[in-house]
């Protein structure tokens, strides 16, 4: 492994946590699944970070950093409906998305792990803010804007959550998310 500045090397170890992540969730965030991923050792990731969970914490501000940063790129030209849609695809679409699934992990994480904690409030505020100005489009008031945009939100995770607990929920959650989206559009 090549020889990186102690600032260059923390980042790319927090570069593969992030990507452990992505790929598995916030679950496998752990020294030998990252130093796998990066080529390296569990040692270099002790060094570097002071707990595991200093480590999942800020491996989850990178991976939210990059799906927040990618889901306002896709909704550009979208109208709100259309916004919402795609974000919360994983639960109204036809696919097998893991994104909500990922932020439903990372809120179970948060209640036991505080450095966890402090980077899942500040990226659901993050993601509060971008649901928040989707909403500003279709509602004039501001602060009714950003109730909604929470509302829905904290609905999606919810039930992201549930169908990592079954696959049969006994709410029909399409039908859930999708009025719930309606409901916020006048």
């Amino acid at each position: 492994m090549a020889y990186l500045a102690r600032a260059a090397r923390r980042q790319s170890i927090v570069e593969a946590a992030a990507a452990v992540v992505a790929r598995d969730g916030l679950s496998a965030v752990t020294a030998r699944t990252v130093a796998s991923e990066l080529g390296g050792s569990q040692g270099q990731i002790h060094h570097h970070f002071s707990s595991t969970d200093e480590l999942a914490a800020d491996a989850w501000r990178q991976y939210a950093a990059h799906e927040i940063a990618a889901y306002q790129h896709a909704i550009l030209d979208l109208e709100p409906a259309a916004a919402l849609t795609l974000f919360f695809s994983d639960l109204v679409g036809d696919g097998e998305g893991h994104a909500l699934a990922r932020w439903a992990e990372a809120g179970a994480h948060a209640q036991l792990r505080g450095p966890v904690a402090s980077s899942y409030v500040e990226t659901l505020t993050q993601l509060t803010d971008v649901l928040t100005t989707v909403l500003s489009r279709a509602v004039a008031d501001a602060t009714q804007a950003r109730a909604a945009a929470a509302r829905l939100l904290m609905l999606g995770v919810g039930l992201a959550g549930m169908t990592r607990i079954t696959d049969d929920p006994a709410v029909p959650v399409r039908t859930v998310m999708a009025s719930a989206i309606r409901a916020e559009i006048p």
